[in-house]
């Protein structure tokens, strides 16, 4: 990666993104790097868009993160990762949970979800990782740990130190929370990494 890491994070409200860019923000402090961080929220609290940038490296001055320069996307949705699938640099990731959450209001005149919505995130992004958060999330011991699940995977493929990280989950989760979360996150650590397309 550059030495500037871009990742964003996209998924609906209520799917636990601010507190997933929380805990990847956190890991880059604690492995000593400088982190901006920010997040656009959709609409409504919860089942609008939300989106959250982290950028860590020496020195950062901005927390924007300008399209095609996006080390790894994180979608925890498959349909808001095929909305910011363009974002993606090339050889860039996207991780995306293989949840489909038709949007909560749509127009009658308006296009259904799309059933190839995988096949479509592979065409765009050169390296996909779909992963079944919740199922995973659910083995953990609570199905809303599937963020969790994903900032594992994510863990595997950015230069930060797996102890990091799990400092980040121990600063940001409640102590009751903390236990099935860092099984979840094991979980999404085991996950394989994706082949790169030919």
């Amino acid at each position: 990666m550059s030495k500037i890491t871009n990742i964003a994070i996209a998924g609906v409200g209520g799917q636990g993104i601010i507190l997933a860019s929380d805990i990847a923000a956190q890991a880059a402090l604690r492995a000593g790097h400088d982190v901006k961080k920010n997040e656009v929220h959709g609409m409504a609290q919860r089942g609008g868009a939300v989106v959250s940038e982290i950028r860590y490296g020496k020195r950062i001055y901005s927390p924007l993160i300008p399209d095609g320069e996006v080390d790894v996307l994180m979608a925890l949705e498959m349909l808001e990762g095929l909305r910011h699938a363009h974002r993606v640099r090339v050889g860039g990731l996207l991780i995306a949970d293989d949840l489909r959450l038709p949007p909560a209001v749509r127009l009658p005149d308006a296009p259904g979800y799309p059933e190839d919505v995988g096949e479509r995130l592979r065409g765009i992004a050169e390296n996909v990782v779909v992963v079944p958060a919740a199922e995973l999330a659910r083995r953990a011991g609570n199905a809303r740990a599937a963020n969790t699940v994903l900032i594992g995977v994510l863990s595997r493929h950015v230069d930060l130190p797996v102890d990091a990280w799990r400092s980040a989950l121990t600063t940001c989760l409640r102590p009751s929370l903390l236990e099935v979360n860092l099984r979840a996150f094991a979980l999404g650590r085991r996950r394989r990494k994706p082949a790169a397309k030919r």
